[in-house]
């Protein structure tokens, strides 16, 4: 018969568990996967994650996180806080019970923090291009799916104040009742002070106190049946006596009466909305279902990102690639990336070398990264890092010896690769740790050898790790077998940690154990009994090792020239273009500025040629040939500014620092007592004199006491004079800026209401929230604002009275009163 299985099933069925995901740690990752998801629906599928065998599937989720990843790096997390676990709420509301006030502001704490996520999607579409469609189509199509309810956002958030406080504004009648009660309770007090009044000297303590509902007044228990009343209890010490007098009993059973009907009120309204609640069930499911979603993507890229990791290529066909790939569990400080590569050109690689050199990590972090590319995370490895997607991944790793079983070290080993041999399916990654000891080395080596040969024919890529020469030579000799060792520093006595591949390993023990003050005549005796042959290998393993040592030492401090030459070969071409880019912009300002000063002398010229024809019919011969002199003067002091470069040329202009022989109103003079460039204001007065304005001020000199400014002088009273125009006019267009305040004004007073609800929020999202409603208020020039903030633990109350308390625009506030909202709620009054 055929089996019909649904899509979750068959995924399910291609997922990878069992003792391979804890051998290789992958528990531990998925652990703190899971500890950055933000709702408990989020947390429950980073718990399930588990590596998966569907290629599609792997593709599209690395696709998700990576969208994740450039959406937190652009525009931080998704504000998934609010999201609450509604499912038994909504399963208690479907089967006719009835939400609590609590359960009622979850509902709308949920609703809220659905339309914050598309608001943050909106915002993040108009940051800029590109488009965040563009970028990111799957997080984009799960935050467009969301649904919200504002209609019953907004009820509920009016009608709920706490976890046990309904308001006023929930329903007329409940206002009414409310009211009416309040009222009754005052007259109640006022026939209470009478009879506290009356009989002062039979009460313990003049006051009004509540018992069991019901207001009393403290007597003396000396004066039992003094006072026309119901006893309603007794202090501890029988001194006192709680009675209610008879004259409020009827009053006291109005207020009872009004307290069942209130309740009986309350409870219809909690009916009602949960009634309400349950016609948006499938809307409330089809967003737990989303946000869950949402949760479990970013937190793997909140992973992903705090791990500086890349999303690695997939491929089919066996290929691991894996550039700077770095063990995830190792401190950042501390870890050492590696390069390994298998499954393109041979499908089994043999890690050989010294113990504790990190053969055992590397074949780790080449595991462990396969797993999490498979699960949809991102892996802490370079770019350009490509991975295959496995049928199955097995390993045998670690000692795993047990007295209880009678399992030695050997049979422990041997029991993993007969379970590894018997679950191969389809192209599978084997991952074998110190493959073959345990046991006699030659016949340890010879099972070995067998062992990869089967691996190997039934289409595996196999890594392992060995000491064993055999092995070593097998690989040589083996086409589609590598190669590999782990680097060790033979003078410091520590691993550099870092993969080798194409070179097998040495075990360096000889070497170790004399630098560690083993006796000579010890070693020389170990190394006669080894025959010629294996001391030669051993000693061209290590003479390899030393040459390759130097020639990567020999690269690296070439390609660190080659980067420090083509870094001062960029500096210098840069230096270069910018001196002639700085070259150019020289000569033209020069030449502009020879064509605007002969422009400004053709004007000046022009204009008092104008004027001495104009005047020349008045003038006398003599002063018609002295004006013409100053021109002709004028006109060569031109010329030779323009044809001289240096400052030195500019000042010796003719007319420069000569004494005045005429004053002509408008004209700039130079004061030498003063040492200051002004304007004359008027012409020569009779008395001789004639009046110079220097800045903000005037003052009359003689005509002797004048000379002509220089250019240099002239110049600089030109700039002063233009610095000042230019403040002036900075000072009104910043005046003018008020039309753009009332502007602000008047779009804070249409849109600001003078109530803030912040129940649901977390305390930082409640202050960036406050303060921004607090200017708004003072925009609009709101007077008094009711901020709703609920009991709860009291954290949201104390946040917003410590903002209050410390804001200078604030009056005064206080809690609300009863009908108000009491403790839930504060009032604040603005200056």
């Amino acid at each position: 018969m055929y089996e019909f299985l649904s899509f979750e099933e068959s995924l399910e069925r291609k997922k990878i568990r069992g003792r391979v995901l804890k051998t290789l740690e992958f528990n531990k990752i998925r652990d703190s996967v899971t500890a950055k998801a933000r709702t408990s629906y989020g947390r429950e599928l980073c718990e399930d994650m588990a590596p998966c065998c569907d290629l599609d599937y792997v593709s599209k989720e690395l696709s998700c996180v990576k969208q994740a990843m450039d959406h937190i790096m652009r525009f931080g997390m998704l504000p998934l806080g609010g999201m609450r676990d509604l499912r038994q709420s909504l399963v208690y509301a479907k089967a006719d019970g009835t939400l609590t006030c609590g359960q009622l502001l979850e509902v709308a704490s949920f609703l809220r923090a659905s339309d914050e996520i598309r608001r943050s999607l909106t915002k993040a579409r108009s940051a800029g291009s590109p488009m965040v469609d563009e970028t990111e189509p799957d997080i984009c199509s799960y935050i467009d799916e969301l649904q919200t309810c504002d209609s019953l956002l907004e009820k509920i958030e009016t009608s709920i104040l706490g976890q046990d406080e309904v308001s006023d504004k929930a329903s007329k009648e409940l206002s009414s009742i409310r009211r009416e009660r309040k009222n009754i309770a005052g007259g109640i007090r006022s026939l209470l002070d009478r009879v506290i009044s009356s009989h002062a000297d039979m009460l313990q303590e003049s006051i009004v106190t509540l018992r069991e509902g019901r207001y009393c007044i403290p007597v003396k228990s000396d004066f039992n049946g003094r006072i026309d009343g119901i006893v309603h209890g007794a202090s501890s010490s029988g001194q006192t006596l709680f009675i209610e007098p008879m004259s409020v009993v009827e009053a006291n059973n109005k207020i009872a009466e009004l307290n069942f009907a209130e309740q009986a009120e309350i409870q219809r309204i909690l009916k009602n909305f949960t009634k309400e609640v349950v016609a948006i069930g499938n809307l409330i499911e089809n967003n737990i279902s989303l946000a869950s979603r949402l949760d479990y993507v970013f937190a793997k890229g909140k992973y992903g990102v705090e791990n500086h990791s890349f999303c690695a290529g997939l491929n089919t066909e066996g290929r691991i690639d894996l550039k700077g790939a770095r063990h995830p569990l190792i401190p950042k400080d501390s870890v050492v990336p590696v390069d390994i590569s298998v499954g393109d050109g041979y499908d089994a690689l043999i890690v050989t070398g010294p113990n504790t050199g990190g053969k055992t990590v590397s074949l780790k972090t080449c595991g462990l990264l396969v797993l999490m590319t498979m699960s949809g995370l991102a892996i802490p490895a370079d770019s350009g890092s490509e991975v295959c997607v496995f049928d199955r991944v097995l390993a045998d790793i670690g000692d795993e010896q047990s007295i209880e079983e009678s399992l030695s070290t050997f049979s422990s080993h041997m029991s993993n690769i007969v379970f590894i041999l018997k679950n191969i399916r389809g192209r599978s990654l084997v991952l074998l740790d110190e493959l073959g000891s345990g046991t006699d080395p030659a016949e340890g080596a010879a099972l070995a050898i067998s062992i990869i040969e089967e691996l190997r024919r039934k289409n595996c890529v196999v890594m392992s790790t060995t000491h064993y020469r055999e092995l070593k030579g097998y690989a040589e000799t083996t086409e589609g077998v590598m190669n590999a060792s782990c680097e060790f520093d033979t003078e410091t006595l520590a691993p550099t940690y870092k993969l080798i591949t194409g070179r097998p390993g040495s075990s360096n023990a000889f070497v170790i154990s004399r630098k560690l003050g083993l006796a000579k005549h010890i070693l020389d005796n170990a190394k006669a009994r080894m025959t010629t042959d294996e001391l030669h290998y051993e000693e061209l393993l290590a003479k390899a090792e030393e040459e390759s040592k130097r020639a990567q030492s020999l690269a690296e401090e070439n390609d660190r020239l080659n980067i420090e030459l083509k870094a001062e070969k960029q500096r210098l071409e840069e230096e270069n273009a910018k001196l002639k880019q700085s070259k150019t912009k020289i000569l033209n300002e020069l030449r502009s500025e020879q064509k605007r000063l002969l422009k400004e002398k053709e004007q000046e010229i022009s204009e008092e040629l104008r004027e001495l024809r104009r005047r020349s019919r008045d003038m006398e011969k003599a002063e018609r040939e002295k004006e013409l002199d100053k021109i002709r003067r004028k006109l060569r002091a031109g010329v030779e500014d323009l044809g001289e470069d240096d400052d030195e040329a500019v000042e010796s202009v003719a007319l420069s620092g000569e004494p005045v022989k005429e004053v002509i109103k408008g004209e700039c003079y130079y004061v030498p007592s003063l040492g200051q460039t002004g304007i004359a204001e008027s012409d020569l007065s009779k008395s001789g004199s004639v009046n110079i304005v220097c800045g903000s001020m005037k003052i009359a000199v003689k005509k002797n006491q004048l000379m002509m400014p220089t250019k240099a002088q002239r110049d600089e009273f030109m700039r002063t004079r233009n610095g000042k125009l230019a403040s002036k006019a900075k000072t009104v267009s910043v005046k003018d800026n008020t039309g753009d305040i009332s502007k602000a004004r008047f779009n804070a007073a249409s849109s600001t209401k003078a109530e803030l609800m912040l129940i649901g929020l977390t305390t930082a999202e409640a202050e960036s929230k406050l303060y921004r409603y607090l200017e708004d208020c003072v925009l609009a020039g709101i007077k008094e604002a009711r901020i709703v903030h609920g009991k709860g633990t009291g954290a949201l109350r104390s946040c917003v009275q410590d903002i209050l308390i410390k804001d200078d625009r604030v009056e005064s506030y206080r809690a609300g009163a009863q009908g108000e909202g009491d403790a839930g709620v504060t009032i604040v009054k603005f200056r």
